[in-house]
């Protein structure tokens, strides 16, 4: 006998009497077409270094917030609650990819076309003292911009090694610990490349057609309701697309798409 699905009602109540971790994550499972839907909507905004995948993940963080955090006696109806969620967990990650200030921005660009100026009216590279001075500011001033801008650097987990790695086996990095039962960091890194890959050169509304139907696995009608278009529409943009990427690639695309 086929077992019978449980209402997101009975969800929700029995999550708020014990606050069950298990009971949480069906609740986010249940939702989760929320987070699809908005991270195709900012993915259309946003610059196309930024991936409709990592939208998803810190989205998916904002969802989890806002299970967390709902209070249906406050009335609220938990989608326009967690609309909210999602949007905030969003940007505060988008913020967090530039943690250096705009004054220190518009600093290093200043800095660049300075140093670009004196190369070409001296032989050679130009000090401090004369940067700062291209620049109209004092070399105290030019100093302490220079060190903010510094600490916005990435830091390579090479420079984590011991000086001295002939005490350790293998690479000697004692940070890299495998994880026996995580997920195969390759896989997603591959799915990212073979997206980029296939989707280069298209528009922006072509590539999440591709992207929402391949990898996320909605239909026509969902990707419709989320680019507010029809689902005919929708159907004959993705006929469109793969009649030019099969020019491309040949006939095996569709195949390796769904592989």
């Amino acid at each position: 006998m086929a077992k019978r699905e449980v209402s997101i009602e009975t969800l929700w109540k029995r999550y708020l009497k014990g606050r069950d971790v298990e009971l949480r994550n069906k609740i986010v499972v249940h939702y989760m077409h929320l987070v699809h839907t908005h991270a195709a909507r900012l993915s259309r905004k946003l610059p196309a270094q930024v991936s409709y995948d990592e939208i998803c993940s810190a989205a998916f963080d904002g969802l989890i917030e806002a299970v967390e955090a709902y209070d249906p006696s406050r009335k609220a109806k938990f989608e326009t609650f967690c609309q909210q969620r999602i949007s905030g967990a969003v940007m505060d990650w988008l913020r967090s990819l530039d943690p250096q200030s705009r004054t220190v921005r518009t600093f290093e660009k200043r800095r660049t076309m300075a140093v670009e100026a004196l190369d070409v009216e001296q032989e050679t590279p130009p000090s401090q003292e004369q940067v700062a001075a291209k620049m109209g500011i004092t070399v105290g001033r030019y100093q302490q911009l220079s060190r903010l801008s510094q600490l916005g650097r990435e830091v390579h987990f090479s420079a984590m090694e011991p000086p001295d790695d002939r005490h350790h086996n293998g690479s000697g990095r004692t940070w890299d610990v495998r994880d026996p039962h995580g997920r195969e960091p390759s896989t997603p890194v591959a799915r990212s490349m073979l997206t980029d890959f296939v989707t280069r050169g298209l528009a922006r509304e072509e590539r999440l057609v591709i992207v929402l139907y391949y990898f996320e696995g909605m239909t026509m009608a969902e990707i419709g309701l989320v680019l507010n278009l029809s689902e005919s529409r929708v159907s004959q943009i993705h006929k469109e697309i793969l009649e030019r990427l099969r020019g491309r690639f040949g006939h095996e695309l569709q195949e390796e798409l769904v592989a």
